[in-house]
């Protein structure tokens, strides 16, 4: 069987410094096709206030790759660092297993809040992945 093409593919870190908005979720990045998400972490800068937690997704599961993480968290803390703050994309709570996110179509990376009336936290989230070519 003959090569027909080769197509590149590449790793990437992106990191993102966001402000919480309440429950109307923050765009952090599109997601292309051929984008495979190994690993997100997201650590708090200034912590909020409020009873809400912290989630990371897209717009098909809300806390797809970061479960609920304390909005008013002490400076410093970090969720995704642990199995049991992955969401669903990245970890199998029954079979105790890592997984990757790989997207066939275009999605929103997204941060949401799961409450309103809350005074604003700053967060930083740290997206590792790689990415393909099927240009």
């Amino acid at each position: 069987m003959p090569v027909l093409t080769q197509r590149s593919g590449y790793w990437f870190a992106e990191q993102f410094r966001v402000t919480t908005e309440g429950t109307t979720p923050v765009k952090l990045m599109d997601i292309t096709p051929g984008t495979v998400i190994e690993r997100v972490i997201v650590r708090c800068e200034t912590p909020g206030t409020g009873a809400a937690n912290l989630t990371v997704g897209d717009e098909d599961d809300a806390d797809g790759l970061i479960l609920a993480g304390d909005h008013t968290a002490a400076a410093g803390t970090v969720y995704g660092d642990a199995p049991t703050e992955l969401g669903v994309y990245l970890r199998d709570a029954t079979e105790k297993a890592g997984y990757r996110k790989n997207y066939a179509a275009v999605k929103a990376l997204r941060a949401v809040l799961s409450a309103a009336g809350t005074t604003q936290g700053t967060w930083q989230v740290m997206v590792f992945g790689h990415r393909f070519d099927f240009g």
